[in-house]
């Protein structure tokens, strides 16, 4: 049975491989969908397997979570949208 540090470095592989292939194909996307500024989508797609696998081992958890508790009358997913939105605003492009 796999522990919670074995589950953690598994999700954080996945999470960054898939930020990684973002950060390659569509630089802009990424930012919005990582929630990350420019210069570190620019690191994140140099990433090599190596580099990934040395930081999902590190027993903490990169994805962050967004919040569960929303506006009365606010989808989640609309709430979702607009903390991107306004967190993308501060990205130096």
């Amino acid at each position: 049975m796999p522990t919670l540090e074995q589950d953690l470095a598994h999700l954080n592989f996945e999470y960054l491989m898939l930020a990684r292939e973002c950060a390659r194909s569509n630089p802009m996307e990424a930012a919005w969908r990582f929630g990350v500024d420019r210069k570190q989508i620019e690191v994140i797609a140099e990433f090599s397997v190596e580099k990934i696998r040395e930081l999902s081992g590190i027993a903490r958890a990169v994805i962050t979570l967004i919040p569960i508790n929303t506006p009365q009358n606010v989808s989640l997913a609309a709430h979702a949208a607009l903390l991107t939105t306004a967190k993308s605003t501060n990205l130096s492009c």
